[in-house]
C-alpha cells in the first residue's frame, strides 16, 4: 500500500499541477488565450483513455513488478520536459504524451490491490489508495507555493520550477519502486510461507481467486462482452467529470472569492483536507457495513446539496464554506471502484474490465478542463450546474447497476434453494470452486451490492 499511495499521488500532482502552475504564471508566459488553456486541461485525458486498456492486459500479461515502476520513471521525465516548453503547441504536445506515460498506473494499481485483499477488505484499501486525490489539492498546492520560491534562479520562472521539481521526485519515487514494489502475495518475499498462505487462502474463500491464474485471451474478451463494464463506465464517466473539473480549477475558483497568486493556491488547501477525512471515513464504513449503493447515493446528495448553494449564494464566506461539502466529490468514486473490483471474477477479466471502465470513465477528463470557464468567473454558476447534472446521471446508472445486481443475486438464491441449498455459498466459503470462463456469472459466485 506505501508504494501503491506514493505513486498514485504523484501522479496525481504531476496531471494537475498546471491548475497551480496557471495561477503562478504560467498562461502569462506562453501568451494564452482562455479556450487555449482549458484545451491543454483536455489533452492530456485523449493520451490517457487511448492506453489505459491495452496498458492493464499488458500488466496482466508481463505483472505489475517491473512494469508500473517503469511506467513512472517514464513520466517523470515527461513532467520535467515541460520546463523546455515555450510555446503553446509544445504545452499541448507535452501534456498530451504526459497522459499516455500515466496512463497505465491508476487501472494498474487498483487491479493489482484487488489482487492483495478480499472484497470486505477493499473499500479501506481503495480509501487509502484514492486518499491521495484529495491530498494531491492540499500537498500540491503547499509544494508550489514553496517551489515557487525559486521563482528566477537561475533565470528559470517559478511554474517551470515546479515541473522541474515535482517530475524529479517522481521519477526517484519510481526508481525506489523497483526495488520495493511486489508482484502478487503467492510470490511477495517480505511475506512468512504462512503470511502468504493466509492472504491466498482469504482470497480463494472469499471469491474463488487462485493464488495463479495464466493469461487467457477469452476472458479477457468476456470484459468486452459484459454490458456491466460500460455501464461501470458511464457511472465512473459522471463522478470522475466533477472531481477532475475542481481540481484543475479550484486554485482559479478560489481566486474568484478575491484571492490571488499564492493565497489562492493556499486556500485551495484546507477543503481537500477535509476531502481527505471524508474519504478515509466512507472507505471504512463500507467495509465495515458494506450497503454500497447506500453509501454512493449518501455521499452524492450531499455533493449535489453543496453544488446548489454554491449556484445560488451571493456571500463570499458561505461560498467558501460549501467548497468543503463539495469535497463529498471524492467519495463516489472510491465507492465505485470497491464496487466494480468486488463484482468482477477473474484476474483476466478484472485487469481488462478494470482498464476498460477506467478508460470510458475517464473520457470524462477531456470534458471536466472545459466546466469550469475563465468566462464564467467569478461565481461559476454553469459549471456548478454541469457538475450536478453529472451527478444525477450517476444516481441513475447506480441504480441501474444495483439492481441488475440484486436480481441476479436473487436468481441464484433461487436456483440454489431449488437444489436444495449450497451451504458453501451461505457462508462465503468458496475454497476449491473453479469458477472457469464463467466467473462472475458463475451460478455459486454474489455480488456485493
Amino acid at each position: 500500500m506505501p508504494v501503491a499511495v506514493l505513486l498514485y499521488l504523484s501522479s496525481y500532482i504531476d496531471r494537475a499541477n498546471i491548475g497551480n502552475a496557471n495561477v503562478l504564471g504560467l498562461s502569462e508566459a506562453l501568451h494564452l488565450t482562455s479556450t487555449q488553456y482549458t484545451i491543454t486541461l483536455s489533452i492530456f485525458f485523449f493520451g490517457y483513455v487511448i492506453f489505459e486498456t491495452p496498458s492493464n492486459i499488458i500488466l496482466k500479461r508481463i505483472g505489475p513488478r517491473w512494469y508500473i515502476p517503469a511506467l513512472t520513471i517514464v513520466w517523470g521525465v515527461v513532467c520535467s520536459l515541460f520546463s523546455l516548453v515555450h510555446s503553446y503547441a509544445g504545452l499541448v504536445t507535452i501534456r498530451f504524451f504526459l497522459g499516455v506515460a500515466e496512463a497505465g498506473l491508476f487501472p494498474g494499481i487498483v487491479y493489482w490491490i484487488g489482487s492483495w485483499y478480499p472484497r470486505p477488505m477493499l473499500g479501506r484499501r481503495y480509501a487509502v489508495l484514492y486518499s491521495s486525490a484529495p491530498l494531491t489539492g492540499a500537498l500540491g498546492g503547499l509544494m508550489a507555493t514553496a517551489i515557487h520560491s525559486l521563482d528566477g534562479t537561475y533565470d528559470i520562472p517559478g511554474w517551470k520550477w515546479i515541473y522541474i521539481i515535482e517530475g524529479a521526485i517522481t521519477a526517484g519515487l519510481g526508481i525506489l519502486a523497483l526495488i520495493f514494489m511486489s508482484t502478487y502475495p503467492a510470490q511477495a518475499s517480505f511475506l512468512t510461507e504462512t503470511e502468504r498462505e493466509i492472504i491466498v487462502l482469504s482470497n480463494e474463500a472469499d471469491r474463488a481467486l487462485k493464488a495463479r491464474e495464466d493469461f487467457s485471451g477469452s476472458q479477457i474478451r468476456t470484459a468486452f462482452t459484459d454490458p456491466r463494464t460500460y455501464l461501470f463506465g458511464l457511472v465512473y464517466l459522471s463522478t470522475v467529470i466533477p472531481v477532475a473539473s475542481v481540481i484543475l480549477a479550484l486554485p482559479s475558483v478560489v481566486a474568484g472569492l478575491g484571492y490571488k497568486g499564492t493565497s489562492a493556491t493556499l486556500m485551495a488547501c484546507p477543503p481537500y483536507g477535509f476531502g481527505l477525512l471524508i474519504v478515509l471515513a466512507v472507505g471504512w464504513s463500507v467495509d465495515r457495513y458494506g450497503h454500497r449503493f447506500e453509501h454512493f447515493i449518501f455521499v452524492i446528495l450531499v455533493t449535489i446539496a453543496a453544488l446548489i448553494v454554491l449556484m445560488v449564494a451571493t456571500n463570499v464566506v458561505v461560498r467558501y464554506v460549501m467548497y468543503f461539502f463539495v469535497m463529498f466529490m471524492f467519495a463516489p468514486v472510491l465507492i465505485v471502484l470497491a464496487w466494480h473490483s468486488a463484482n468482477v471474477a477473474g484476474t483476466n477479466k478484472r485487469a481488462a474490465a478494470t482498464g476498460l471502465s477506467l478508460s470510458l470513465g475517464n473520457m470524462g477528463g477531456a470534458v471536466s478542463g472545459q466546466i469550469y470557464r475563465p468566462a464564467w468567473a467569478p461565481r461559476y454558476v454553469q459549471g456548478h450546474a454541469i457538475n450536478l447534472g453529472c451527478y444525477v446521471l450517476a444516481l441513475m446508472s447506480g441504480a441501474v447497476l444495483w439492481y441488475s445486481y440484486k436480481r441476479d443475486n436473487e436468481v441464484r438464491d433461487a436456483m440454489a434453494s431449488a437444489n436444495g441449498g449450497n451451504i458453501k455459498v451461505i457462508r462465503g466459503d468458496m475454497l476449491g470452486e473453479d469458477l472457469g470462463e464463467l466467473g462472475d456469472r458463475h451460478p455459486h459466485y454474489r455480488y456485493y451490492l
